[in-house]
């Protein structure tokens, strides 16, 4: 009996076996081939070099191109653009085959780069985009260009051209594609010139007006004691998109500075082009005995301390002193300190001619 129970137990097992066979029959897997590139874009007259898999020996590849007028493939896939055009790729192996579309396109070569700005002025911690203009707008061989920094301690730049300004300093931006190369002088500091920039040269002399002083606010452009304004003022300078300088007391309509105190300073950045010696005087009015001044710069006191006479008005202007200080300037920027010693005295403006 047990001996019959197993015969039986095996067919049944060996007819399971049969049946899945039979419902899970190997089929054979589609034949295919398959190209290094699904798209190709190629300047008339490059080459390149094609592929196809696989390359066990299965297939024998032929290779053609639909349309050779637009471009031709060799035997063993070396493809090269004849003439501007659209067309296919064909690469065949027995009863398969694989189709590549191609484009084809005239070189016009990249001849220059121009860059949106070439001098920038940023207050540490601010930012700015520089763009570029490749020439011809046609151009379509341009290599893969890079930004760089000569100094990423003052300023970095990103991959998309945006310049970060990190400390006071000046560096360059570099920008390079292929051979052509192009940098932005980049200057970062805590001021820059109002109503700027003021230039100084032995071609003309260089009035600063005493309310264009730097922006930049309190303990950077300017030092006001008050930071209330007596006198509540600051039309001219918000006008012109300075929203920090409310504290210096400006008379008029943008005429001078009042209410000045002692100890109070004022700030110009300027740019001298010919080095040298030149004539420094201030044009100023005092109805007082007791003020003071004198100017520094680049925190250097060049000139000791002058006293304002008193000419008995605050708005009777004249150029002091009347035989003209000498200050010596090098070709570069330079800041120039106003310094309020003892108040006293109403302030216009700074007068450079070279001597």
């Amino acid at each position: 009996m047990y001996k019959l129970s197993f015969i039986l137990c095996m067919s049944v097992c060996v007819s399971l076996l049969l049946v899945g066979c039979d419902q899970y029959e190997v089929k054979e897997i589609p034949k295919s081939i398959y190209l290094d590139k699904e798209s190709i874009s190629l300047f008339v007259d490059d080459q390149l070099q094609l592929k196809a898999s696989p390359t066990d020996g299965i297939y024998q590849f032929q290779w053609s191109v639909e349309d050779p007028s637009v471009a031709t493939v060799s035997s063993n896939g070396l493809l090269k653009a004849i003439a501007p055009g659209i067309t296919n790729v064909i690469v065949k192996g027995g009863s398969v085959q694989a189709v590549v579309p191609l484009i084809t396109i005239v070189r016009v070569p990249l001849q220059d780069v121009i860059l949106s700005e070439t001098f920038i002025e940023l207050f540490p911690g601010t930012q700015k985009k520089l763009s570029l203009t490749y020439e011809p707008t046609s151009a379509n061989d341009i290599p893969k260009g890079q930004w760089s920094t000569k100094n990423s301690d003052i300023a970095t730049v990103n991959e998309i051209g945006e310049v970060t300004a990190i400390r006071e300093g000046s560096t360059m931006i570099v920008f390079r594609t292929g051979n052509i190369e192009r940098t932005v002088h980049v200057e970062v500091s805590n001021t820059k010139p109002f109503n700027g920039p003021h230039i100084i040269s032995s071609a003309a002399g260089l009035i600063v007006y005493a309310v264009d002083f730097d922006y930049g606010g309190e303990g950077y452009a300017f030092h006001d004691s008050d930071p209330e304004n007596p006198i509540g003022n600051d039309d001219y300078r918000r006008s012109k998109g300075d929203t920090q300088g409310f504290p210096v007391e400006i008379e008029g309509d943008g005429s001078n500075i009042g209410f000045s105190k002692a100890n109070e300073w004022l700030l110009y950045t300027v740019d001298v082009v010919d080095a040298g010696e030149y004539l420094v005087d201030i044009g100023l009015s005092a109805a007082a005995e007791t003020g003071k001044f004198h100017l520094e710069v680049d925190g250097v006191n060049v000139t000791g301390t002058i006293k304002v006479p008193n000419n008995g008005s605050w708005s009777d202007w004249r150029l002091f002193p009347s035989t003209p200080l000498i200050i010596n300037l090098t070709k570069e920027r330079h800041r120039i300190k106003f310094f309020f010693e003892e108040e006293g005295f109403n302030f216009k403006g700074i007068r450079f001619v070279k001597k």
